[in-house]
């Protein structure tokens, strides 16, 4: 296996976007993709080889996002202007941006996630923009199969990347969008497996016993209509029963897990670089958070 990595929470939204997994749930309804109630299926999740390098939301990584979150309020304190960004969150666990590959796994909706304080300046002026974002013209951008990534070239969010990356910070991002577009090849790749195809079958069936004609979770979640409350649906309620009387998501897990580690073992180098990248950045951080002591 390999060291775990994750990544900041922010250029992981951004990253995800234009990603293909299977929570489209969170546009389709007025909450967000319902939880995990069983313990069991978290643990399944925690496993797969990208959950450490994308979505564990590691001590290492917290203190990167919080020299980050330094960093750029010096930065704009030197140019006159007064940032308070959201504190980062002291805890570590799993990131709440994980994607949940095989549709609905519960009908229990997950606790809604405090609000953040607003920054400072609630309607920034346009000088205040152009410090923290830098010139919208100048960008860097990184292109997978699957994703794209775009972010500022300059700007305190930026000074504040480079310093822990230097001349690097673009290579680590595009990186970065190998691995997500490697997220989502394993993902595909499960079309051709022969014990998650035959999972997916027993699940196809037991639905049929339920009254419903359905390809496979992923579609079926994607084809729900907005607003739809998984807990008193019965497409849902069927959905998720099923799964649980085939086993459907133990054997959907463990085959992406293999599937996975099959897409690093191949790509070996390529985890390599991002391991020192991400250690190097991690140091920096270390380094800046004790100069601030």
């Amino acid at each position: 296996m390999f060291p775990k990595r994750a990544i900041g929470a922010a250029v992981l939204v951004l990253l995800l976007v234009a990603g293909v997994t299977a929570w489209a749930l969170t546009s389709r309804t007025a909450s967000a993709p319902p939880g995990r109630s069983d313990p069991s299926l978290a643990g399944l999740a925690e496993r797969l080889p990208f959950f450490g390098l994308l979505y564990e939301q590691s001590t290492a990584e917290i203190q990167v996002a919080e020299a980050q979150r330094q960093l750029a309020i010096d930065c704009m304190a030197r140019q006159g202007f007064t940032y308070r960004p959201v504190q980062v969150a002291g805890a570590t666990g799993t990131a709440e941006a994980q994607p949940a590959p095989f549709g609905l796994e519960s009908l229990t909706p997950p606790q809604p996630a405090s609000s953040s304080p607003a920054p400072a300046e609630e309607s920034p002026s346009p000088a205040f923009t152009r410090a923290l974002f830098g010139d919208p013209a100048k960008r860097i951008s990184a292109k997978g199969t699957t994703i794209r990534v775009s972010r500022p070239a300059d700007g305190c969010l930026a000074e504040a990347e480079i310093r822990l990356l230097g001349a690097d910070r673009l290579r680590w991002l595009q990186l970065r969008v190998q691995l997500g577009d490697g997220e989502q090849a394993a993902r595909q790749q499960l079309a051709q497996d022969p014990r998650f195809r035959a999972a997916t079958e027993r699940w196809r069936q037991c639905m049929r016993t339920a009254g419903y004609d359905q390809k496979d979770p992923v579609t079926l979640l994607y084809g729900l209509p907005r607003g739809t409350d998984p807990a008193r649906n019965p497409l849902t309620r069927a959905d998720v029963r099923c799964k649980e009387d085939t086993g459907y998501l133990t054997t959907a897990y463990g085959r992406l897990e293999a599937a996975q580690q099959n897409w690093l073992d191949r790509h070996a180098s390529l985890l390599s670089q991002w391991d020192a990248l991400q250690l190097r950045r991690e140091n920096a951080a270390r380094k800046v958070l004790k100069a601030g002591k």
